[in-house]
């Protein structure tokens, strides 16, 4: 998290998992552009759509996620850690003391592994590079947003 702070890496409408940052902020700048939307001479709109990725850390491909590592200058032996980390990963279910078989996972990242948020963070992270709009995000909660004074003209992007 620091190599990515010191280095301004990540996306700056990313509130999730980082410090002083929570829901609140995404809330504040969202009302904040509706309020200065509203406010001009010419008056616009604002049309937002919320999503919700569920089970986002459930979907992360391991090849993506490790050349977005190299492109944000972690490479070598550190890219090479977080490969060994995500490969060959096995899971199985144990009912009443009866193991199923052992098969392997090829998305994801460890749940409940304490690099899995920064892990998503640094997957996502070009999300404001994928559409025309504005995009704000809480971890994997995003909202799209955008304004203009023609309400046809917000239906057309």
């Amino acid at each position: 998290m620091n190599f990515l702070k010191s280095n301004d890496i990540l996306y700056k409408h990313q509130y999730g998992f980082r410090p002083k940052h929570s829901t609140i902020h995404q809330i504040i700048h969202l009302l904040n552009h509706c309020a200065e939307a509203t406010s001009k001479p010419i008056p616009e709109y604002t049309l937002a759509m919320f999503c919700d990725l569920s089970k986002a850390v459930d979907v992360i491909n391991r090849i993506i996620l490790l050349k977005k590592l190299n492109i944000y200058g972690i490479r070598g032996v550190v890219n090479n850690w977080f490969d060994s980390y995500l490969s060959e990963r096995k899971q199985y279910v144990d009912f009443d003391h009866n193991p199923s078989k052992h098969s392997s996972i090829d998305l994801s990242v460890p749940q409940g592994a304490i690099l899995g948020p920064l892990l998503y963070l640094i997957y996502v992270n070009d999300i404001g590079n994928s559409c025309t709009g504005n995009i704000l995000s809480f971890a994997d909660d995003t909202t799209l947003y955008m304004s203009d004074s023609r309400l046809d003209r917000l239906f057309v992007y």
